[in-house]
């Protein structure tokens, strides 16, 4: 079965790393947002793998089953952990797709590691100012309680994975068959355990400064619920020659059964067909959600 999921951990210098791997064929990486791990990519692999590409979907250190990061991260050092796994699995350039906090890590990836990547897929950009980056991740990582025997600090987990579910989805209802994402959300925030580097790593990245830098194909991807579409201008406006797509409604990565539709977009772009689907401009707005997190 050629496009079955199968999983491994890889050695790099400064830990191991747990990968998913689906299909054979030009390679895409698919970063995870945060709190999350590669597991958000389940549906998504199979169709890329049906399109005959290799689709591979870390989890980032600290996150999923990887270990521990060995001290607070910066951007740059997420973007190296992502190019020491391509060495590990020998695979010398790929399409990158990066979203929310890991658009910069591709970003990052793209201009320190530029013979590695061949195009770039930012599946929504923080394009904000200094003073918007405070304001927003001032209230992004708020203190979660005390662990304790009455289990408050699971509820909390809890609270905040349905909250951001629903911010990325406002649709979104908690039914017998959608709590397996809520679950999984809590599982996985477990498992990463402090994530507060991430906050500073975003803080401090200025991904206006290095969005012009680029120069390899870029699709900016957003969806009308998407806490940072109005983000999206910025970014086909700093990026040259780049393209944009905008799906309708909320986000296809957060419903399986819409996989197929972010597949066909993502192999439109690197395969240069369909290019009825992307547009080069949208009207710029600025970012003013101070709730935003991922």
């Amino acid at each position: 079965m050629p496009n079955r999921i199968r999983r491994s951990i890889v050695d790099t210098p400064l830990g191991q790393i747990h990968v998913r791997v689906a299909g054979v064929g030009q390679s895409i990486v698919l970063l995870h947002w945060t709190p999350g791990s590669g597991r958000q990519y389940v549906h998504l692999m199979p169709e890329l793998a049906a399109r005959g590409y290799q689709a591979i979907a870390p989890d980032h250190m600290g996150f999923g089953f990887s270990d521990a990061r060995p001290n607070a991260w910066g951007v740059a050092d997420y973007a190296q952990s992502i190019a020491d796994v391509m060495a590990a699995l020998n695979v010398s350039r790929a399409a990158v797709v990066g979203g929310h906090f890991s658009s910069e890590v591709a970003v990052e990836l793209a201009l320190r590691h530029t013979s590695r990547v061949s195009a770039l897929v930012l599946d929504g950009s923080p394009v904000w100012s200094a003073e918007m980056r405070a304001k927003v991740l001032a209230n992004a990582r708020p203190e979660p309680p005390r662990w304790s025997d009455s289990g408050d600090h699971i509820a909390w987990i809890w609270q905040r994975a349905l909250w951001l579910r629903k911010m990325w989805d406002p649709t979104f209802t908690l039914t017998d068959s959608t709590s397996e994402i809520l679950k999984t959300a809590v599982m996985e925030n477990l498992l990463a355990g402090d994530t507060s580097d991430t906050s500073d790593a975003l803080k401090n990245y200025d991904l206006d400064l290095a969005l012009p830098r680029l120069s390899l194909p870029v699709l900016a991807l957003t969806a009308e619920t998407d806490p940072l579409t109005n983000c999206h201008a910025d970014v086909l406006r700093l990026v040259p020659g780049a393209r944009g797509h905008a799906f309708k409604g909320a986000h296809p990565l957060h419903d399986g059964a819409r996989a197929a539709d972010y597949a066909r977009v993502v192999h439109a772009f690197l395969s240069g067909s369909a290019p009825d689907l992307f547009h080069a401009a949208a009207p710029a707005t600025n970012a003013t959600d101070a709730g935003y997190r991922g």
